[in-house]
């Protein structure tokens, strides 16, 4: 699943791509995406195609494991990648090919059904030109939001995310395991599975600990560890992948990576589930219980 630093760097990549691109036309290809993911009688894939059609894309912002696509018309939309789904960017031939579920006509934006067969592609924005903007899930849990909420948890590299907020948090969660706690996105969002384990790891923290038990020191170094660890994979992402809009570039982790033995302080590698996740760590790391 990618996780925030994968995301940052979809954004910039997509920005170059498609900021400001007229978008002509909308293809809904699984409407189980969109019926899951609007409330019943609020919205449906006919009112995505109308909200979408003839507008321009204006941002496009990481929330937490999310990205916002804003539109000059006011309306944006979310989308949650989970598991399997990505982006791409194809020539308008090839994102029309196999059309499923339904899709929106050009210029007024109509909606007509089409066959039932369902895919791996969810929506493709057809801009001007000869280029459609395409997001697929082949395990069909990607979520596709209009106009979301905006959350007031913290995003995990946002000035919201203080050092006052997280000591606070941690209190009112002492009997947590400390990777369960980061990783829940109702505390903090962004941060999954891989990069909780790079965070503990540079923490010097064992994923095993007791959120209440890890000294006040010890949790300000978490803490520091947060953003030192993101903004360091956001940088190794542009370095090794620089076009990357899709899939996880996590080569350069220095514990949660399956092939290696030894991290890079010469300790060697554990590989445990914890917390139902299958956790990386080294038996150098502090354990608080």
């Amino acid at each position: 699943m990618p996780e925030l630093p994968d995301l940052h760097v979809f954004s910039i990549n997509l920005k170059k791509r498609i900021l400001n691109r007229n978008i002509a036309s909308v293809t809904v290809y699984d409407l189980r995406i969109l019926q899951r993911s609007f409330p019943r009688k609020i919205s449906t894939p006919k009112i995505f195609c109308e909200k979408l059609s003839g507008a321009s894309i204006r941002d496009i912002a990481r929330e937490g494991k999310e990205l916002h696509f804003i539109l000059s018309n006011g309306n944006s939309f979310s989308v949650h990648l989970m598991l399997s789904g990505k982006f791409s960017i194809t020539g308008k031939d090839e994102s029309a090919a196999g059309r499923t579920t339904a899709s929106s006509d050009q210029g007024a934006a109509g909606f007509r059904p089409v066959a039932e067969k369902t895919g791996s592609k969810i929506i493709a924005l057809h801009f001007d030109g000869d280029e459609s903007f395409v997001i697929s899930d082949y395990g069909g849990l990607c979520r596709v939001t209009l106009n979301p909420k905006v959350s007031k948890v913290p995003d995990a590299l946002s000035a919201a995310f203080t050092f006052e907020y997280f000591l606070s948090t941690i209190k009112r969660n002492a009997s947590r395991n400390i990777k369960d706690f980061l990783i829940d996105q109702k505390i903090v969002r962004g941060i999954g599975n891989a990069y909780v384990d790079e965070i503990l790891w540079k923490a010097d923290i064992s994923p095993e600990s007791v959120s209440g038990k890890i000294p006040e020191e010890n949790l300000k170094g978490l803490y520091e560890a947060v953003p030192a660890v993101l903004n360091d994979a956001i940088q190794n992402i542009l370095k090794i992948s620089p076009d990357i809009i899709s899939g996880e570039e996590r080569s350069f982790l220095s514990v949660h990576n399956p092939h290696k033995k030894i991290a890079g302080d010469g300790s060697r590698i554990i590989k445990k589930t914890i917390v139902k996740k299958i956790t990386y760590f080294t038996d150098r790391q502090k354990l608080f219980v």
